[in-house]
């Protein structure tokens, strides 16, 4: 290849970074300027082999390999919390790679021979071989400390050692003294021994800058980090004499220093204040006014009579409103609560409510923080909208929702002097009415000032904890009519297992072999998250030889994604079973039988056991009351009181808990008159239902839609199956892919032989955008061109519940006569998100 050619591919790659990190400034275009640049990387490496003709070298593409399998695996593995370590980490990665190829020049291997830079310009290579070798090294090592402290395996508060500055300039003077030393040839000094000390005392100089750096202040050194990586591959490039590694580093790293200077101006601090973990803390003698307002306010309302109103709660404002802004910031990270937003977000729309998302610029723990979560939710991105933008608005709005947000929002920036925040523009949340506040608890933000905002006495809900249970009860606060008139207290109702979970606080459930025979870990999670959604706190007692293999039980939980941190062993949990309110068993037996106390000459005698017995009141969701494998009878099966035996298969005994949760208990009052059946009634009293998604899901994006409806009807314990047609979408596999990114558990989608003769006995079938897959006119409409294809055989189904976007003939022109089916079919026609809501808003309604 001629060095002209390789030029003008250069510069035509550079351009293509350069456009792809333009577009990504924006939203809307910032997945395909991900993709642009990812191309242009790819089209660098490719030209590299060629110009410098290494194609035949086949070590090359066995690095590439494993580098690319590491990529992916990356990839599909790292979650979205896990995000900003993991940009932490590939900022060092690139130091890392531009280290190495300082120490390759300085020890001229691999140098590029189309040119002679090394030969020519000794000095000039061995200088930036030096400055390469440095500047990777504070890349590396700074990079592994900020990801280090976003993993919380390294403390996050800014960590000052005696002489810290001292240290660090001496560190500095020390490391461009090697680079000096390295550059020029002298005599009696060995190039090695200036390789070594660039090599340490540049380390230690990146542990001493980043070490200090608290976490909240992180999103800045990420971005300075990656600056420092463009800055130190572009020195590569000079050492080595790629004119393309010094384009490309050049502009990553001005982009990342000019990224570096807007978000210190957003946060209206020096970075060398932010690297020197320099700010005073807070002082909050300015709050007084908000007291004296607050008291005369409240000599007011005494002044009048007390009208007979419902309590406003944070679900009656939001059901009220017009228009509502979503504040996310770090909690809502921390809680991994993005999808719940989306949830708020969709309920809000449905009702009728504008909804916004004001993005603070330093909202998180990197740059774009909460625009990659909100994404990964699917938020649409003109509903995203920067401080500046949306400032104006908060005074004009109906409500604010605020989820794990503080200092980005806290009105002491205006006037408390001396303190971090001082100066910083923030969102001006407290000019709305109405301002509800899921953060975790009351304590101060990073900047440690107390948010007056927490004080206010009028138009402000704060809901305490995680920020997905908060979320959940604002919608189900949502869902309630506000009618506190009720009628007398009914005669009490029989106390079920459903009851005692429905008034439970505390719940451990102990899994065992019964659970895996009925594979019914899913549905245990299920009534888990019910109970987590009602407020409650649900652990799992984990017995050390519960199951067939150690950690049998961990195993299956783990597929239902049950959260590691809710999982304890025997030795940790078994004295709580006391204090707790109720215990949940499937499938345990020996690993439960108090009979081991006691019973010498059985063989668990002398077994440790959980301590079950201790539980004021236990369900046992056993297949039978036949004794364990150790063939000893459990006492605990007839026990007088508190003992709600569950037999047969775990998974229907689950579900019927679950639906004795639903139950109101009240069997005095009289049966009303009964209510027009609707799509939502349907579903709600469903024990079988299969989703037949269609191109219209796709068209409509609705599939994280169809997610909830299913996971609504998972809690109300019907079994949930996705019929999948070959040639549903515009692509092989197409419903199989929209569904994974939502989530959908793999084992529920099934292929059309498979699950074609189950529509006869399923209670209801929705479908979502699909026509000729599930036009029985395929059967005898001779001459058409869908005759003869196989189709679902969704007439089959009792109740059809379609959600298309109209009633005209699908692709193939065909009329579907089950548009016109005299019974059992239920029409929503319009946008399948819409559709979808409705249909949610029906099972609600009781």
């Amino acid at each position: 290849m001629s060095p002209t050619i390789y030029y003008i591919l250069c510069v035509l790659l550079s351009l293509m970074v350069l456009g792809g990190i333009s577009m990504m400034s924006r939203v809307k275009t910032a997945v395909m300027g991900n993709t642009l640049s990812a191309v242009a990387m790819l089209g660098g490496i490719i030209l590299t082999l060629l110009y410098n003709e290494i194609l035949p070298a086949w070590s090359v593409y066995i690095f590439l390999i494993i580098g690319a399998g590491i990529g992916w695996t990356m990839a599909q593995r790292v979650k979205m919390i896990q995000m900003p370590q993991m940009v932490a980490l590939l900022n060092g990665v690139g130091g890392a790679a531009s280290a190495l190829v300082g120490i390759l020049s300085l020890a001229a291997v691999g140098i590029n021979p189309n040119n002679n830079t090394a030969s020519d310009y000794p000095v000039f290579t061995q200088a930036t071989g030096m400055l390469a070798l440095t500047v990777g090294m504070i890349t590396l090592v700074g990079s592994l400390i900020a990801a280090g402290k976003l993993h919380k395996v390294l403390p996050q508060r800014p960590v000052v050692w005696p002489n810290h500055s001292m240290l660090t300039s001496l560190l500095l003077i020390l490391t461009v003294g090697f680079v000096v030393l390295g550059s020029v040839s002298i005599e009696g000094f060995p190039l090695f021994w200036a390789i070594i000390g660039g090599l340490f005392f540049s380390s230690l100089f990146g542990l001493f800058f980043s070490i200090r750096v608290g976490g909240a202040d992180m999103p800045i050194t990420i971005s300075l980090l990656n600056s420092l990586s463009g800055v130190a591959g572009a020195i590569a490039g000079m050492a080595v004499g790629d004119i393309l590694l010094v384009a490309v580093g050049g502009i990553v790293g001005a982009s990342g220093l000019l990224l570096t200077q807007i978000m210190c101006r957003a946060m209206n601090r020096k970075l060398m204040s932010i690297l020197m973990a320099s700010g005073a803390k807070a002082t909050m003698a300015t709050t007084a006014p908000a007291t004296t307002t607050a008291e005369a306010k409240k000599e007011e309302v005494a002044a009048t009579p007390a009208p007979a109103k419902v309590e406003k709660t944070a679900g009656s404002v939001l059901r009220e409103a017009k228009r509502v802004i979503i504040v996310p910031g770090y909690g809502m990270a921390l809680a991994q609560a993005q999808h719940k937003v989306r949830q708020l977000a969709d309920k809000l729309t449905a009702n009728g409510t504008e909804v916004r998302y004001a993005i603070h610029p330093v909202a998180g723990r990197m740059p774009g923080h909460m625009n990659v979560l909100l994404c990964e939710a699917d938020v649409p991105y003109e509903q995203l909208f920067e401080m500046d933008a949306i400032n104006g608005d908060f005074a004009q709005t109906d409500a604010v929702v605020v989820i794990g947000a503080n200092d980005v929002m806290n009105p002491a920036a205006r006037h408390a002097e001396g303190t971090p925040i001082y100066g910083m523009p923030v969102l001006n949340v407290d000019d709305a009415p109405e301002v509800i506040i899921c953060n975790f608890d009351l304590k101060p933000g990073y900047a440690g000032v107390d948010n007056p905002l927490y004080t206010r006495s009028t138009g402000v809900f704060l809901k305490l904890g995680d920020a997905k249970e908060s979320l959940a009860e604002i919608m189900k606060e949502m869902d309630a009519t506000g009618d506190t008139a009720a009628p007398a207290a009914p005669a009490k109702a029989e106390k079920t297992a459903g009851s005692v979970l429905r008034g439970a606080k505390r719940v451990i459930i102990v899994p065992g072999y019964g659970m895996a025979l009925a594979q019914a870990q899913h549905q245990v999670r299920q009534l888990a998250d019910k109970l987590a959604s009602n407020g409650t706190e649900v652990r799992y007692a984990i017995h050390p030889v519960a199951g067939r293999m150690p950690g049998h039980m961990n195993v299956l939980l783990c597929e239902a994604d049950v959260p590691y941190e809710q999982l304890f062993e025997m030795d940790a949990i078994n004295g709580d079973f006391a204090q707790t309110d109720a215990v949940v068993v499937i499938g345990a037996n020996d690993v439960i039988n108090p009979a081991a106390r006691h019973a010498e000459g059985t063989p668990i005698y002398g077994m440790p056991v959980l301590n079950v017995d201790d539980a004021p009141e236990v369900i046992i969701c056993n297949f039978d009351l036949k004794p364990g494998y150790a063939g000893v009878d459990n006492p605990l099966y007839t026990r007088a009181t508190g003992v709600f035996l569950k037999l047969g298969d775990a998974k229907e005994s689950l579900a019927e808990i679950m639906k004795e949760m639903d139950a109101t208990g009240n069997s005095a009052a009289p049966a009303p008159a009964k209510a027009e059946k609707t799509a939502g009634s349907v579903l709600r009293d469903a024990k079988r239902v299969i989703i037949v998604p269609g191109y219209g899901m796709a068209l409509a994006q609705a599939q994280h839609q169809v997610r909830q409806l299913a996971d609504k009807l998972a809690s109300n314990g019907t079994e949930v199956r996705y019929a999948i047609h070959p040639v549903a979408g515009r692509m092989p596999g197409h419903m199989n892919v929209l569904l994974c990114e939502a989530d959908v558990p793999y084992d529920q989608l099934f292929e059309m032989d498979a699950i074609n003769g189950d529509f006869a006995q399923t209670d209801a079938v929705v479908v979502i955008g699909a026509n000729d897959v599930m036009n029985p006119a395929a059967r005898h409409a001779e001459g058409t061109p869908i005759y003869g294809m196989p189709v679902l055989n969704v007439d089959d189904a009792p109740e059809v519940i379609i959600c298309n976007f109209d009633l005209k003939p699908g692709y193939a022109g065909v009329d579907n006569p089950l548009y016109t089916r005299a019974t059992g079919v239920f029409l929503k026609l319009g946008d399948a998100k819409e559709s979808l809501a409705e249909i949610m808003k029906e099972m609600d309604i009781v």
